[in-house]
């Protein structure tokens, strides 16, 4: 009796020695957290003390440490994204805005001539028709990059869709003096799409080659191992790396030689339109080309 009574009172001290540990080291794990909590440290916590328990919730603390650490960082960029999209949308709507309000100001000067005022009108006008492109750039972005906002999906043929599109911009590559190398297959390609959307994304890719390209352009659309796969390649000497990596995101512009600095809007309606219908839109740079890639599944 005499034995067991000792062995009783040493699991209790044993006990009473082990509860205090890990009383001892919650505590520690309490004010590790604390002060990664005040931002006093931003180390991740550690344990003295070998319990497969405690080694768990450490665990689980660091992992949600770690999500601390990337959402604050995904913030900080956010906000500083915001405020440059904020400055650039401010400086493409002011700049138009000036020059309109600059023309109307000579026009109120009596001694302008009549050919004068033609011209200030035309500018006018012209300067307008920017603005209001630009405006309904930005209300198109906001929308399709909306949770809300849903397309029809149905299956459609590409290679006509592509045609017409191609159709209407011939007098601008015309005035541009391109002349696209087209390869586009006459197999039939069906994919699940929206018909409208599709168009969009052609049209604003097509303009993003006229406003850039600089040399040869090619087109080509073809079946690639299920996929279909729509390519718009041209010169692009004054990109780097840097910039394919971003052409997507809103009001990014890598046109270094101007001025003025434009929205990237058009890319970005294109890639988020594409989102939408499960395809894909990539930009690769090879050899002084960028190379537009938008892919859909073949039906």
């Amino acid at each position: 009796m005499v034995y067991i009574a000792i062995a009783a009172v040493l699991l209790m001290v044993v006990s009473l020695l082990r509860l205090v540990m890990i009383k001892k080291e919650m505590r520690r794990l309490s004010i590790q957290v604390e002060r990664f909590h005040q931002g006093l440290s931003g180390k991740k916590v550690d344990i003295a003390l070998v319990d497969k328990d405690i080694e768990e919730l450490a665990g689980n603390i660091n992992q949600l440490m770690d999500l601390t650490v990337q959402s604050n960082r995904d913030r900080i960029r956010s906000d500083r994204e915001l405020r440059q999209a904020i400055a650039n949308m401010s400086h493409d709507l002011r700049t138009p805005l000036t020059a309109i309000i600059g023309y109307t100001k000579l026009l109120a000067v009596r001694s302008v001539t009549d050919e004068k005022r033609q011209e200030y009108m035309s500018s006018i006008r012209s300067t307008a028709d920017r603005l209001h492109t630009l405006l309904q750039d930005f209300f198109e972005l906001s929308l399709v990059q909306s949770t809300d906002y849903q397309l029809k999906l149905e299956a459609v043929q590409i290679n006509p869709l592509l045609w017409e599109v191609l159709t209407g911009f011939y007098d601008q590559f015309d005035e541009r003096d391109l002349e696209p190398d087209l390869q586009i297959t006459d197999e039939r390609l069906i994919a699940n799409v929206d018909p409208s959307a599709v168009k969009r994304v052609i049209e604003n890719l097509i303009s993003n080659v006229l406003r850039h390209a600089t040399g040869k352009v090619e087109i080509s659309l073809k079946g690639d191992e299920g996929n279909i796969v729509l390519i718009f390649k041209n010169e692009a000497d004054n990109l780097s790396e840097q910039d394919i990596d971003r052409l997507f995101d809103r009001f990014y512009t890598a046109d270094r030689s101007r001025s003025t600095r434009r929205t990237g809007l058009g890319l970005s309606i294109a890639h988020s339109l594409m989102l939408k219908m499960n395809g894909r839109l990539t930009a690769k740079l090879h050899d002084g080309y960028v190379e537009m890639r938008c892919e859909w599944k073949r039906i």
